[in-house]
């Protein structure tokens, strides 16, 4: 496993007092025949703001996903339990000065549990251990926006359809 997915699960773990659903939960590394039902989790969670957006293209969803899915660069969310299906995924690119945050999508059973926000703050914690920042997009019409803010991040730049945000160590 990457030293980036032990140390997320790390940090997710200790925040299961505060968010007992996090103990439902566990990351694994991705792998390639992870992709079709992380697709699915990705079209569940987006598909209202992709459509909102610009439209969404079945065909170039699907064809998009696939050749940007790299499996080292996602941790998949399972239920605790062996052998578990992928529930959702967190993906990250690490430069050496922040971590941009790609994803967090989770199957519809997961959301509005407090997991995502785990996730968040778990990702904010390695940042902090390895003085970077993080940055991310997110669509306008997307709600987590309210989670990015009350978790310290900032609008750094905008268009028409995404908001950059960041969040210093």
């Amino acid at each position: 496993m990457p030293t980036w997915i032990d140390s997320l699960a790390h940090e997710v773990a200790l925040r299961e007092k505060r968010t007992p659903s996090v103990a439902e939960i566990a990351l694994r590394c991705a792998s390639r025949t992870d992709e079709p039902a992380l697709y699915r989790v990705h079209r569940e969670a987006m598909i209202a703001y992709v459509d909102a957006t610009w439209g969404w293209d079945e065909t170039w969803q699907r064809e998009h996903f696939a050749n940007t899915f790299s499996p080292r660069r996602n941790a998949i969310v399972v239920r605790a339990n062996p052998g578990s299906a992928p529930l959702g995924r967190i993906s990250i690119t690490r430069h050496w000065r922040s971590i941009f945050l790609r994803d967090i999508e989770l199957a519809p059973e997961l959301r509005n549990r407090g997991i995502g926000g785990a996730l968040l703050d778990a990702v904010l914690a390695l940042a902090r251990r390895e003085h970077k920042s993080v940055e991310l997009h997110v669509l306008r019409c997307n709600p987590a926006q309210r989670l990015y803010v009350r978790r310290g991040f900032e609008v750094t730049s905008a268009d028409d359809a995404r908001l950059t945000m960041r969040a210093q160590p």
